[in-house]
């Protein structure tokens, strides 16, 4: 079958699925339901005419042909972003203070805030991470956000 174009939402979904080894985990990243992300992955695999993924009860695995793909979607929707961004580049800009916890500071927020930039490249992040107990006391003072996790109560 003959492909014009790559949709970007099947593309954010295989990467969220090769990113995270996991259709579960992936879903719970694009708040989409589990069968949802499996949807899209099949919609692409059928649209490609190759199948992405090695699945057993234990793993999911990029096939060679994922693995050849991977790369060309973080490209496409780091572009798709880069586009938007241009284009609404007048309408947003400005300062965004980030506290965050040091896990969370080192391996979740950076890609995220990779894909924000490329989007929003007139917002400055400025984040600091590491304990945030006192943190959230100085939330609205030193930080317009604070993501924290404290006992309930």
């Amino acid at each position: 079958m003959s492909l014009s174009v790559l949709d970007p939402d099947l593309l954010k979904a295989f990467v969220a699925v090769a990113e995270q080894r996991s259709f579960t985990r992936a879903a719970a990243m694009l708040n989409r339901t589990q069968s949802a992300v499996s949807m899209q992955i099949k919609r692409l695999e059928e649209r490609l005419g190759v199948e992405l993924f090695h699945r057993t009860k234990a793993n999911v695995d990029l096939s060679s042909a994922g693995e050849g793909l991977l790369g060309y979607a973080r490209r496409i929707l780091t572009l798709n972003d880069e586009a938007v961004g241009r284009l609404q580049e007048h309408k947003v800009e400005g300062v965004v203070r980030l506290g965050v916890m040091e896990d969370y500071g080192t391996f979740i927020v950076p890609p995220l805030l990779a894909s924000f930039a490329a989007g929003h490249p007139r917002i400055h992040v400025a984040m600091e991470t590491g304990l945030t107990t006192f943190m959230t006391d100085r939330l609205g003072e030193a930080f317009d956000l604070v993501v924290a996790m404290h006992p309930q109560g």
